[in-house]
């Protein structure tokens, strides 16, 4: 027979689990949202975003020159606010995936396009190069996301 401590800690337990359970997935896409909505009205403003340069560079060497300068920075906050947009709808979960999962790729070419400010030795990131690895975690997040889909469950 259980005592009513134990049965009392489990029952606790139960419910944090439950809560966490109903609670984990729309929390994510809070946090995530409204990093990405905070970032995306940053790049709105001229010099408002530390990312500033890297976005306009990295356009600029995607789209072969053709879009560069305040364009591109206005390009990336336009994505990353309409990214926030649906984020925070907390509709069209897949949708949702593969848009973090596309902006994650994108925003990571920087590591290949521009390895002599990326990488100041053999697994060694600068700066620049950690702000956007930590971007590994969005992936994971876009996939939990993506199983939130009633259809999955």
């Amino acid at each position: 027979m259980l005592r009513p401590e134990t049965t009392r800690r489990e029952s606790t337990e139960e419910r944090l689990t439950r809560f966490a359970g109903g609670a984990g997935i729309p929390l994510l896409r809070i946090g995530l949202g409204v990093v990405y909505l905070w970032f995306g009205v940053l790049k709105l403003f001229p010099g408002g975003s530390p990312a500033q340069d890297l976005v306009e560079r990295t356009v600029s060497a995607l789209t072969f020159g053709i879009i560069h300068g305040d364009f591109a920075r206005l390009s990336a906050a336009i994505t990353e606010i309409g990214i926030a947009l649906v984020l925070l709808s907390f509709r069209a979960p897949r949708l949702c995936a593969v848009l973090l999962i596309g902006h994650v790729v994108l925003v990571s070419t920087p590591l290949g396009l521009f390895p002599g400010e990326m990488w100041t030795g053999p697994l060694q990131a600068s700066f620049e190069a950690q702000y956007i690895l930590k971007n590994l975690v969005t992936v994971a997040a876009a996939v939990v996301i993506a199983s939130s889909h009633p259809r999955v469950r």
